[in-house]
Protein backbone atom coordinates (compact mmCIF):
# COMPACT_ATOMS: atom_id res chain seq x y z
CA UNK A 1 0.00 0.00 0.00
CA UNK A 2 2.77 2.46 0.82
CA UNK A 3 4.32 1.89 -2.58
CA UNK A 4 1.12 3.25 -4.00
CA UNK A 5 1.26 6.46 -2.03
CA UNK A 6 4.86 7.16 -2.94
CA UNK A 7 3.97 6.70 -6.59
CA UNK A 8 0.73 8.64 -6.24
CA UNK A 9 2.68 11.87 -6.50
CA UNK A 10 3.75 10.97 -9.98
CA UNK A 11 0.11 10.79 -11.09
CA UNK A 12 -0.24 14.51 -10.95
CA UNK A 13 3.16 15.09 -12.44
CA UNK A 14 2.80 12.87 -15.46
CA UNK A 15 -0.81 13.68 -16.23
CA UNK A 16 -0.20 17.40 -16.52
CA UNK A 17 2.59 17.23 -19.06
CA UNK A 18 0.04 18.10 -21.72
CA UNK A 19 -1.64 20.98 -19.84
CA UNK A 20 -0.48 24.57 -20.55
CA UNK A 21 1.61 26.30 -17.91
CA UNK A 22 0.09 28.63 -15.32
CA UNK A 23 1.43 32.16 -15.23
CA UNK A 24 4.19 32.33 -12.58
CA UNK A 25 7.40 34.22 -11.98
CA UNK A 26 10.20 32.95 -14.23
CA UNK A 27 12.40 31.87 -11.31
CA UNK A 28 9.66 29.63 -9.90
CA UNK A 29 8.73 27.91 -13.16
CA UNK A 30 10.16 24.60 -14.39
CA UNK A 31 11.82 24.89 -17.80
CA UNK A 32 12.65 22.67 -20.76
CA UNK A 33 11.21 19.16 -20.60
CA UNK A 34 9.78 19.90 -17.13
CA UNK A 35 7.82 23.02 -18.21
CA UNK A 36 4.71 20.95 -18.93
CA UNK A 37 4.43 20.13 -15.22
CA UNK A 38 4.10 23.72 -13.99
CA UNK A 39 0.34 23.33 -13.37
CA UNK A 40 1.18 21.08 -10.44
CA UNK A 41 2.66 23.98 -8.47
CA UNK A 42 0.45 26.11 -6.29
CA UNK A 43 -2.69 24.91 -4.53
CA UNK A 44 -2.57 21.44 -2.91
CA UNK A 45 -4.20 18.42 -4.56
CA UNK A 46 -6.65 16.11 -2.78
CA UNK A 47 -6.37 12.48 -3.87
CA UNK A 48 -8.74 9.59 -3.21
CA UNK A 49 -7.40 6.08 -3.73
CA UNK A 50 -9.06 2.70 -3.95
CA UNK A 51 -6.54 0.37 -2.32
CA UNK A 52 -7.10 -3.39 -2.71
CA UNK A 53 -6.51 -5.88 0.09
CA UNK A 54 -2.76 -6.45 0.28
CA UNK A 55 0.04 -6.99 2.80
CA UNK A 56 -2.43 -8.20 5.41
CA UNK A 57 -4.61 -5.09 5.18
CA UNK A 58 -8.24 -5.10 4.01
CA UNK A 59 -9.32 -3.19 0.91
CA UNK A 60 -10.06 0.43 1.71
CA UNK A 61 -10.26 4.01 0.45
CA UNK A 62 -7.55 6.49 1.45
CA UNK A 63 -7.35 10.25 1.10
CA UNK A 64 -4.12 12.27 1.04
CA UNK A 65 -3.01 15.81 0.23
CA UNK A 66 -0.21 16.38 -2.27
CA UNK A 67 1.74 19.65 -2.54
CA UNK A 68 4.37 20.46 -5.19
CA UNK A 69 7.27 22.90 -5.32
CA UNK A 70 10.23 23.56 -7.57
CA UNK A 71 13.55 22.24 -6.26
CA UNK A 72 17.02 23.28 -7.49
CA UNK A 73 18.18 22.07 -10.92
CA UNK A 74 14.70 22.16 -12.50
CA UNK A 75 13.41 19.28 -10.38
CA UNK A 76 9.88 19.10 -8.99
CA UNK A 77 9.44 17.96 -5.39
CA UNK A 78 6.19 16.76 -3.90
CA UNK A 79 5.10 16.01 -0.38
CA UNK A 80 2.23 13.59 0.30
CA UNK A 81 0.49 13.68 3.68
CA UNK A 82 -2.40 11.72 5.15
CA UNK A 83 -3.57 10.55 8.56
CA UNK A 84 -1.18 7.58 8.59
CA UNK A 85 1.26 8.34 5.80
CA UNK A 86 3.92 10.83 4.63
CA UNK A 87 6.20 10.60 1.64
CA UNK A 88 8.39 12.73 -0.60
CA UNK A 89 9.18 12.35 -4.28
CA UNK A 90 11.49 14.16 -6.69
CA UNK A 91 10.80 14.25 -10.46
CA UNK A 92 13.17 15.34 -13.17
CA UNK A 93 14.30 14.87 -16.74
CA UNK A 94 17.67 13.49 -17.80
CA UNK A 95 18.91 14.95 -21.08
CA UNK A 96 21.74 12.44 -21.07
CA UNK A 97 19.37 9.46 -20.76
CA UNK A 98 16.45 11.12 -22.64
CA UNK A 99 13.91 10.10 -20.01
CA UNK A 100 11.94 11.30 -17.03
CA UNK A 101 12.84 9.90 -13.63
CA UNK A 102 11.34 9.82 -10.18
CA UNK A 103 12.80 8.81 -6.83
CA UNK A 104 10.85 8.52 -3.59
CA UNK A 105 10.89 7.57 0.08
CA UNK A 106 8.27 7.46 2.83
CA UNK A 107 7.65 6.95 6.54
CA UNK A 108 6.99 3.22 6.01
CA UNK A 109 10.57 2.44 4.86
CA UNK A 110 9.46 2.25 1.22
CA UNK A 111 11.69 3.72 -1.45
CA UNK A 112 12.03 3.43 -5.18
CA UNK A 113 12.92 4.78 -8.59
CA UNK A 114 11.10 4.70 -11.91
CA UNK A 115 11.64 6.09 -15.41
CA UNK A 116 9.48 7.09 -18.35
CA UNK A 117 10.12 8.11 -21.94
CA UNK A 118 6.87 10.10 -22.22
CA UNK A 119 6.22 11.34 -18.66
CA UNK A 120 2.94 9.39 -18.57
CA UNK A 121 3.84 5.71 -18.10
CA UNK A 122 6.53 5.07 -15.47
CA UNK A 123 8.12 1.69 -14.78
CA UNK A 124 10.53 0.84 -12.03
CA UNK A 125 11.19 -0.88 -8.76
CA UNK A 126 9.86 -0.11 -5.30
CA UNK A 127 11.22 -1.60 -2.12
CA UNK A 128 9.28 -2.24 1.05
CA UNK A 129 11.95 -3.25 3.49
CA UNK A 130 13.79 -6.13 1.82
CA UNK A 131 10.96 -6.92 -0.63
CA UNK A 132 11.44 -5.55 -4.16
CA UNK A 133 8.37 -5.02 -6.34
CA UNK A 134 7.89 -4.08 -9.98
CA UNK A 135 5.67 -1.05 -10.50
CA UNK A 136 3.99 0.28 -13.66
CA UNK A 137 2.02 3.48 -13.23
CA UNK A 138 -0.15 5.01 -15.95
CA UNK A 139 -1.46 8.58 -15.62
CA UNK A 140 -4.31 10.36 -17.35
CA UNK A 141 -6.25 13.61 -17.33
CA UNK A 142 -9.75 13.81 -15.94
CA UNK A 143 -10.60 17.42 -16.73
CA UNK A 144 -8.75 20.70 -16.30
CA UNK A 145 -8.31 20.24 -12.54
CA UNK A 146 -8.29 16.47 -12.26
CA UNK A 147 -5.96 13.57 -12.84
CA UNK A 148 -6.23 9.81 -12.65
CA UNK A 149 -3.77 7.03 -11.99
CA UNK A 150 -3.73 3.26 -12.34
CA UNK A 151 -0.84 1.46 -10.73
CA UNK A 152 0.05 -2.22 -11.00
CA UNK A 153 2.38 -3.51 -8.30
CA UNK A 154 3.78 -7.03 -8.47
CA UNK A 155 6.25 -8.90 -6.32
CA UNK A 156 6.51 -11.72 -3.84
CA UNK A 157 4.04 -13.78 -5.84
CA UNK A 158 1.33 -11.11 -5.53
CA UNK A 159 -0.11 -8.48 -7.82
CA UNK A 160 -2.31 -5.53 -6.91
CA UNK A 161 -3.95 -2.77 -8.94
CA UNK A 162 -4.62 0.59 -7.32
CA UNK A 163 -6.75 3.39 -8.74
CA UNK A 164 -6.64 7.05 -7.75
CA UNK A 165 -8.14 10.37 -8.70
CA UNK A 166 -6.91 13.80 -7.64
CA UNK A 167 -8.58 17.22 -7.78
CA UNK A 168 -8.00 20.75 -6.60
Amino acid sequence: MRVFFVSLCAVALAAFISFPALARAADTMPTGEMAGFSNLLGAPWTCTSQVPAMHGMPAHTDQVTVTFDLAPHNVIHDHVAGANYMGDTYFGYSSRMSNYWTTSADNEASYGIATSTDGKVFTGTMHMGMMAMDVTTTYGNSGANGISMTQVISGGGQQATLSSSCTR
